[in-house]
């Protein structure tokens, strides 16, 4: 596919100015996007926009997604479509970047919900992991609230420039969880176990979701990365 000139939907985070400060996720407008909505009716327009093109991708791939079809799907006109994405690439381009923005802001709830856990030394160390390997997995890859082939079409439109830059700002994230937590069995990583870490899941989630792997949805590849996670990260 033609690269689109806009930007990359996998932009999502800010990368934090120290690792001592805890990033926000501040959302950001969907590249390409017409008008930014606002009010309930706007974003429940999107939603309904975006669930019938999930729906006709499922059933007959890109090539057979137009914006005609989603308009009539949706039960709009086609200028009502065209108030927000102007064409079939830049709402394709907007979903995928729902899509993983849904995820990241997901993971993010989970670590900030556990650094304010006055119990959270005590924790299983590999459920801490799992728990984080899990909201991954299933956004980068097995399709929780978004389908399986809408995250491949994303992995296809991808800029490895700048999914090396959001896998870069997930790591420093992870720096910053680890150090609050004081978790006995997981010391705060080296930079280098992170950046194997980040992109050794990150990169099997994209090779399994763009290769259609058997493996998706499936307990052994989760055990997999569990495992990967803790030999790397455990204190011997």
């Amino acid at each position: 596919m033609k690269a689109c000139a806009t930007r990359n939907p996998l932009r999502l985070f800010r990368r934090p100015k120290t690792l001592t400060a805890k990033p926000k996720i501040k959302p950001e407008a969907k590249p390409g996007v017409r008008r930014e909505p606002t009010q309930a009716r706007a974003q429940q327009t999107i939603q309904t926009l975006f669930k019938a093109a999930a729906q006709i991708l499922d059933k007959d791939g890109e090539a057979g997604l137009s914006t005609n079809k989603v308009a009539a799907a949706a039960g709009f006109s086609i200028g009502t479509l065209y108030q927000y994405f102007p064409s079939k690439e830049v709402l394709l381009r907007a979903m995928a970047a729902k899509g993983q923005d849904m995820v990241l802001q997901a993971l993010e709830q989970y670590l900030a919900a556990l650094e304010l856990r006055p119990d959270v030394a005590q924790m299983d160390p590999q459920d801490l992991l799992r728990q984080a390997i899990r909201i991954l997995l299933q956004g980068f890859a097995t399709g929780k609230g978004f389908t399986q082939s809408l995250i491949r079409l994303g992995w296809s439109l991808e800029q490895p420039q700048e999914t090396a830059s959001v896998v870069r700002q997930v790591s420093d994230r992870l720096a910053i969880f680890f150090e609050r937590i004081h978790h006995p069995a997981l010391p705060t990583p080296t930079t280098a176990q992170l950046f194997v870490l980040s992109r050794s899941v990150i990169g099997t989630l994209r090779s399994a979701s763009l290769e259609k792997s058997p493996l998706l949805g499936s307990a052994a590849l989760e055990d997999a990365l569990v495992q990967m996670a803790w030999a790397l990260l455990a204190r011997k």
